[in-house]
């Protein structure tokens, strides 16, 4: 058996993965959405002269979204708004209004919501017109697939966005698909994060031949999205064909040893991806062993996360002595 040299292949879980799959909107923004406590209130008129804004876990409903919809007419400074475990629906006129318009926002966090599908077709219009966003997270908002629909649809005209949080909302392979279809024409969103929801193999299948179009996609998490060993062999497939996804996120999916084998034959084309998080897996010895060997000819993998697999004790041992593995 051959003796895995390189330092790169990790089996041991790190704090990092656990983190990115804990369903919080912004891995940046991890420490201040867990553990925060919300900034003081400036004595200023409708918050117009702050930079940034977290009001969580306030009970607020859309009637109180007036005085930020003001407040976002009006700023100069204003580029973080964070609203998150709030009772919100986005069905405020006036607040997506001022979402259309305004131009210094940057970062919105509504994580934890009401909004439903409702709310996010009145909000995906205002993503139409508004040119500075760059992050929007909505993650945990009971957001279905007809929802879906009209995030895609924004997603096919707007320029600003790079960061997509959908965590843990009721999205299938349906939806899926069309957000799918809208990245074969958008060439700027760069992390699309759909962890904790119901993709099956079907939405893995469309992501898949999406990868094969789209250049611009660094990051794509599929967290416990039960795409099993069809949806990991289609997007294993996929990385043939694609040079710019970085991290590929594909744990708590069912994924065995097809799954693992079509990986690793991908780990031999594709010279680009940098992670690939595959902890929490059904992923035997011979599966796992496969990975090993491909990603000692792979120069840029650094991150091969295969823990909590069914991996054996002697396979554990065997890849930790030659690899520094943590376990």
């Amino acid at each position: 058996m051959k003796e895995y040299s390189s330092r790169r292949l990790k089996v041991g879980f790190s704090d990092k993965a656990r983190e990115a799959v804990r369903g919080c909107d912004d891995e940046e923004n991890n420490a201040g959405v867990l553990t925060c406590e919300d900034q003081p209130m400036k004595k200023s008129k409708n918050h117009a002269d702050q930079k940034k804004i977290v009001r969580r876990s306030k009970s607020y409903t859309d009637k109180d979204l007036s005085r930020y919809a003001k407040a976002l007419r009006k700023t100069t400074t204003l580029e973080e708004l964070n609203l998150g475990w709030n009772k919100i629906t986005l069905l405020n006129k006036r607040f997506n209004q001022a979402i259309s318009s305004n131009s210094t926002l940057k970062r919105i966090y509504l994580i934890g919501n009401e909004i439903g599908d409702r709310g996010i077709a009145k909000f995906a219009d205002a993503l139409k017109q508004n040119e500075t966003l760059e992050i929007v997270g909505l993650s945990n908002n009971q957001i279905s697939d007809k929802g879906i629909a009209s995030v895609a649809d924004a997603l096919k005209t707007n320029r600003s966005i790079r960061k997509l949080y959908l965590s843990s909302n009721y999205i299938k392979a349906e939806g899926a698909k069309l957000l799918a279809d809208a990245l074969r024409v958008n060439a700027s969103l760069q992390e699309c994060w759909l962890n904790d929801n119901d993709i099956s193999a079907q939405g893995a299948e469309a992501f898949a031949d999406c990868l094969k179009v789209n250049q611009s996609l660094l990051q794509l998490h599929l967290w416990g999205n039960d795409v099993g060993d069809n949806g990991a062999s289609f997007l294993a497939s996929s990385l043939k064909f694609n040079s710019s996804l970085r991290m590929l996120c594909l744990s708590n999916n069912s994924i065995g040893n097809w799954g693992a084998t079509s990986f690793s034959f991908a780990l031999m084309v594709n010279q680009s991806i940098k992670e690939l998080l595959l902890f929490d897996n059904e992923i035997p010895d011979e599966g796992a062993e496969r990975l090993a060997k491909a990603s000692e000819s792979n120069p840029s993998i650094n991150n091969l996360d295969l823990s909590g697999n069914k991996i054996s004790v002697d396979v554990l041992r065997l890849l930790e002595s030659y690899n520094a593995i943590r376990v």
